[in-house]
């Protein structure tokens, strides 16, 4: 297995808020999720936001967001920080 070396904080806009359950369990059986919270963004919006671990491989964040976004109920995607660890 490949050392996780790679921390990201990604922010994930939901089609239905009342699906954040779900799509934390699908999220943490393709990534190695170290928290989730949900922060409000304005006007009762909330978006689930999530500290993962990830390899440093060529490609990895990109493969890890295509992923995110084919579970059912995201809506988008927004990476706010990577870095090594």
């Amino acid at each position: 297995m490949e050392e996780l070396n790679v921390a990201a904080q990604i922010k994930i806009y939901l089609a239905d808020p009342s699906s954040s359950e779900s799509v934390k369990a699908d999220i943490g059986k393709i990534a190695k999720v170290q928290k989730f919270w949900e922060e409000d963004i304005g006007f009762g919006i909330k978006v689930l936001k999530a500290n993962i671990m990830l390899a440093d491989s060529e490609g990895g964040m990109e493969i890890l967001e295509e992923k995110i976004k084919k579970i059912n109920n995201v809506s988008e995607i927004e990476v706010e920080t990577v870095s090594r660890v």
